[in-house]
């Protein structure tokens, strides 16, 4: 990317979609900047014998991110972007993926508060419209595991999400974070010995909707999501 598109998606983007996010309570801040910042790439390539996180926002992939790179074979995108999903021309049968898996609904109102905090406009008009019309508020998980990002998700990239997950090199459950993390580093052959921080950046609560409210709309938004968190947890039971 040339030095005048990178200064165009990073400064004069995010200020024509804000523009249109009033009018339209659209999203189009962030895609300048997520094309920037080189975010939701689904047709990468890396070897066979990297490892690659597929790091879903709010799920604490920024610390375990800080414990894989202590792996000569970590695999980095594009001079260190955070998040993208599973790559389509990589085969989690034939790869190796690893990710963490937190309860949707947790993960979306903590993705809501988030962009609150970083007053992403089509956040500001309220949890039920961010909903409504953001793409990433809805069943995100199913899109990064199946490498179809931008997509309503159906049965076909349900399945597809399914099918990856149960060939992933290593998921970890959120609840379980600092012992999971100690057992993919054991797997790795890294040091697991250690005391496991979280690193991700723990904000203000920045939302004053009722949390019983966002819950019931967060399920009605994500049930494929829900499903396939179901399933990850009766897989992890095997």
């Amino acid at each position: 990317m040339s030095k005048i598109k990178r200064k165009f998606y990073k400064k004069v983007s995010p200020l024509i979609g804000n523009f249109l996010d009033s009018l339209f309570l659209t999203d189009f801040s962030r895609r300048g900047l997520d094309y920037y910042h080189n975010y939701h790439e689904n047709d990468y390539s890396f070897n066979k014998d990297d490892v690659c996180l597929i790091h879903v926002p709010r799920t604490g992939g920024g610390s375990l991110r800080f414990y894989l790179e202590k792996n000569k074979n970590f695999f980095t995108l594009n001079k260190g972007a955070q998040h993208y999903p599973v790559s389509l021309i990589c085969n989690p049968k034939e790869y190796k993926y690893v990710s963490i898996f937190r309860n949707p609904i947790d993960r979306v109102i903590s993705h809501y508060n988030m962009l609150l905090e970083t007053k992403t406009k089509v956040a500001s008009f309220g949890f039920s419209n961010w909903l409504k019309n953001d793409r990433f508020s809805k069943n995100l998980y199913c899109q990064y595991f199946s490498g179809h990002v931008y997509e309503d998700v159906n049965e076909q990239i349900f399945n597809s999400a399914l099918d990856n997950i149960k060939n992933f090199f290593f998921i970890i459950n959120f609840e379980k974070f600092e012992n999971e993390i100690k057992e993919l580093l054991k797997k790795l052959n890294l040091d697991h010995n250690i005391e496991i921080k979280n690193y991700s950046y723990r904000m203000q609560k920045n939302f004053d909707e009722d949390i019983s409210k966002m819950k019931i709309l967060t399920k009605e938004y994500n049930s494929w999501d829900l499903k396939l968190f179901n399933e990850f947890i009766n897989l992890k039971k095997k």
